[in-house]
């Protein structure tokens, strides 16, 4: 009989670990899939939340983990020229936040949506996602496995990758390689998840997200450290997103450049549907 697996985009926070957890009591074969890169550090950090799911997991469910270097495949698909342009007009002040002129009221539209357009390829967490999702479908179809999910939720709109218009597009990408892709946590609270968690003996506090984001307790997650990631979640964003007509422009823009690059991406690296 052949075994049931599933893999599971896995970072080590309780999002991903949540995700996993649930996947205990469908499937034999659980695939915790770390990605890294340079800038990505303390991959150790998961071997906590790995050995803790080992632990509870049901007697029939073994759970393996491999970490995958996406350094390549972000190097062959990331527009540098356009991304440091727009760094750099940043850091210069050569654009200031889009809210000083609302949806070009001031500037006029055209070019309000030309700056707005130029700081969005500046979208770093986007950008390294699309490695991710390129290398999730490589290793999926390598081992022959037909399921996988991510702890994608509705917390992290600067994160382009987690928008539900964005998964709907993945759903459909991951679809024509013969992979059934799904986001288990989307919308389901934080305060659940940890509390699932904690009642399951995977972490031992219910509020563990909330402390681990304060240092109050030793991170399970690998850590960015990749300094435009932080330009582009604390600076860029804020200053593109500020409200309803802005997040809908942002939206449109996501979808748009997640379909193209992915789609070139693989055909970059040549996995065949």
């Amino acid at each position: 009989m052949k075994s049931k697996q599933i893999a599971v985009m896995f970072s080590g926070g309780t999002d991903s670990t949540y995700v996993a957890w649930l996947q205990l009591s469908k499937y034999d074969q659980i695939h915790l899939v770390t990605f890294t890169r340079y800038g990505l550090r303390r991959a150790e950090n998961l071997q906590d939340a790995v050995n803790r799911l080992r632990q509870k997991a049901p007697s029939n469910a073994k759970i393996h983990h491999k970490i995958i270097d996406i350094e390549s495949i972000y190097q062959a698909i990331t527009p540098h020229q356009e991304k440091q342009q727009a760094q750099q007009a940043v850091l210069s002040q050569k654009i200031g936040p889009l809210w000083e002129d609302p949806h070009g009221l001031r500037n006029g539209r055209e070019k309000y949506m030309k700056n707005m357009h130029k700081l969005f390829m500046a979208n770093e967490c986007l950008q390294c996602k699309i490695a991710m999702d390129i290398a999730a479908i490589k290793f999926c179809k390598e081992n022959n496995i037909a399921d996988i999910c991510d702890g994608s939720n509705t917390e992290q709109l600067d994160d382009g990758s987690q928008l539900e218009d964005v998964k709907v597009i993945a759903r459909d990408i991951f679809s024509r390689y013969g992979i059934n892709f799904s986001s288990p946590a989307f919308h389901v609270p934080a305060e659940e998840r940890c509390r699932i968690l904690y009642d399951a003996g995977v972490t031992d506090h219910p509020n563990h997200k909330k402390m681990e984001k304060a240092h109050q307790i030793p991170s399970r997650q690998i850590q960015c450290t990749i300094p435009s990631s932080v330009l582009w979640t604390s600076c860029i964003f804020p200053w593109m997103v500020y409200d309803g007509q802005s997040c809908n422009d942002y939206v449109e823009m996501c979808c748009t450049y997640f379909k193209q690059e992915i789609e070139k991406g693989l055909a970059v690296t040549g996995i065949k549907a």
